[in-house]
């Protein structure tokens, strides 16, 4: 007889709990996880979690000029990657919705407004070309050997400083013209 109260007084326990437990989870929501999508087998092994088709990622790239590339892209280059190698490749990853992700690195070198500027520095032998600017110079694109005593003295003060700037290719083909044509002319006399 005692085991059969016994048992039935376990059963009872266990159905309150049962019960309790279910009331708990319809009136404060629901376990955390419970409600949660579907994970990828990866982002369970990791922990971390992993760009999908669905999220809306906005890429941002700041430059060392202070210029920021930002671009929406949804997912694609990045789909399938967790939020941890994306942190590993120099990404600072921050969710900003339920399906919108930023991910944003800082980037050395010349950032794109300075791409197409061109700086003459003197170099002691002649002169070079350089991509960029004085303060941010980029790859040499070119030396030159030239005498500076047959340089415009305006060019040669600004070589003699922090360098000559021009704003475009195009503009530094147009100087070398005059130069060629300067100190070509001095010759044919």
């Amino acid at each position: 007889m005692h085991r059969l109260w016994f048992g039935l007084s376990l059963t009872v326990v266990f159905v309150f709990a049962a019960a309790a437990s279910y009331i708990y989870f319809v009136v404060f929501g629901g376990a955390p996880e419970v409600d949660k999508p579907y994970r990828a087998a990866a982002e369970l092994e990791t922990g971390s979690p992993q760009v999908t088709a669905a999220m809306r990622v906005t890429r941002r790239e700041v430059y060392a000029c202070g210029y920021t590339a930002e671009e929406e892209v949804s997912g694609g280059e990045f789909l399938g990657q967790t939020f941890d190698q994306l942190a590993e490749d120099g990404w600072q990853v921050a969710r900003t919705g339920e399906n919108k992700l930023e991910i944003t690195r800082q980037v050395e070198g010349l950032c794109p407004i300075e791409q197409e500027k061109r700086l003459l520095v003197d170099t002691g032998r002649g002169i070079a070309v350089y991509r960029g600017t004085a303060a941010h110079r980029g790859d040499m694109l070119l030396e030159m050997p030239v005498d500076k005593s047959e340089l415009p003295p305006a060019l040669a003060q600004a070589l003699a400083k922090d360098g000559y700037q021009l704003e475009s290719a195009a503009a530094l083909d147009e100087l070398l013209e005059s130069l060629d044509e300067l100190i070509a002319a001095p010759d044919a006399a």
